[in-house]
């Protein structure tokens, strides 16, 4: 009976110890991620904060309602968890460290200028689940192709300047689209077409030093071997324009954005 007693006491010794090391090991993880803050999301704004509530490390995103406003998420949460999802598989690190402590975590976006908020939760096992696309290079690529499509036209239409609208983004064949509208009225057709190949060449300067969200679609597109179009439709007489980087060239400008 003495025996039995003690073994069960030893157990719930254990289970406390056990459960502390892991408070400890996600008050260590908390203030890593604090240390990293602020964390550029791209169009979804930027990570001003991480605390802990219980087991659950919670981000606090700060976005801005003129990039993208948080009502549009609401029916498209799932595409925006797939994202965080996606994002932990490339930090390997963090998406076992979340693993083994078997936290969730929670996304509570914060619109800068209206204080709309908008809360995300992702499950323990949902981080168990996504850790079967670590390795798998092409598969992550093609589902983060998918949720860059997905998220973007979230954002749409969008006001680029004075005579460009961005109007879609699409993922057809082998090629990942931008398609903008343009004021013929400032811009003739004409004088678009002779500048064609300067504007490409602008496109593949900026596309070397873009923001995070552009230089992961550029991995994700050079790991799947894909092209990038970028379609100028004219507003009046209705022709089209394309600037295309063939899947080599994608592969180049990954290598220079790297460098």
């Amino acid at each position: 009976m003495r025996k039995s007693a003690f073994a069960t006491l030893f157990i719930v010794l254990l289970a406390l110890l056990l459960t502390s090391c892991t408070n400890n090991s996600l008050k260590h993880q908390v203030e890593t991620i604090n240390s990293q803050c602020p964390i550029d999301l791209g169009v979804l704004g930027e990570v001003t904060k991480v605390d802990l509530d219980g087991r659950t490390i919670v981000y606090h995103v700060s976005t801005n309602s003129n990039v993208l406003k948080l009502s549009r998420l609401e029916d498209h949460i799932n595409d925006v968890k797939q994202g965080i999802l996606l994002n932990f598989v490339d930090d390997k690190t963090s998406l076992t460290q979340f693993i083994a402590a078997q936290c969730n975590i929670r996304y509570e976006y914060t619109d800068a200028q209206t204080g709309e908020q908008l809360v995300i939760d992702i499950t323990k096992d949902e981080l168990k689940n996504a850790e079967a696309l670590v390795g798998n290079d092409m598969e992550l690529a093609r589902r983060r192709i998918e949720n860059f499509v997905a998220t973007g036209r979230l954002q749409l239409p969008m006001q680029v300047d004075e005579v460009t609208t961005l109007t879609d983004i699409f993922a057809e064949g082998d090629n990942v689209g931008y398609v903008y509208t343009i004021d013929e009225s400032t811009v003739p057709s004409d004088t678009l077409n002779q500048r064609i190949g300067v504007l490409k060449e602008s496109i593949g300067e900026s596309l070397k030093h873009n923001d995070l969200s552009m230089t992961m679609l550029i991995d994700a597109l050079a790991k799947d071997h894909k092209g990038l179009i970028y379609r100028y439709n004219m507003s009046k007489s209705e022709k089209t324009f394309d600037i295309t980087f063939t899947p080599e060239e994608v592969v180049r400008i990954q290598l220079q954005q790297q460098q």
